[in-house]
């Protein structure tokens, strides 16, 4: 009888051998990690934008004040 150790690293390599295989692989590029993602990147798109675009404003701000204080 296997011990439970054993047993444990027996699965474990079988998992790893069979996500080493390239179908395997390939199934999983496909149904899992792109879609999540793509999801992914459609749910933060709106918030990337919002962020450069007050980083843009943030950075004209300091160009203005910083133009207005040397024009001082």
């Amino acid at each position: 009888m296997l011990s439970k150790n054993s047993f444990t690293e027996e699965i474990i390599d079988i998992v790893i051998k069979e996500i080493s295989k390239d179908e395997t692989k390939k199934k999983l590029n496909t149904y899992l990690i792109e879609p999540s993602f793509t999801y992914l990147f459609d749910r933060m798109y709106p918030y990337i934008i919002l962020t450069c675009v007050i980083f843009v404003l943030l950075l004209l701000m300091a160009i203005t004040i910083i133009f207005l204080l040397i024009r001082k």
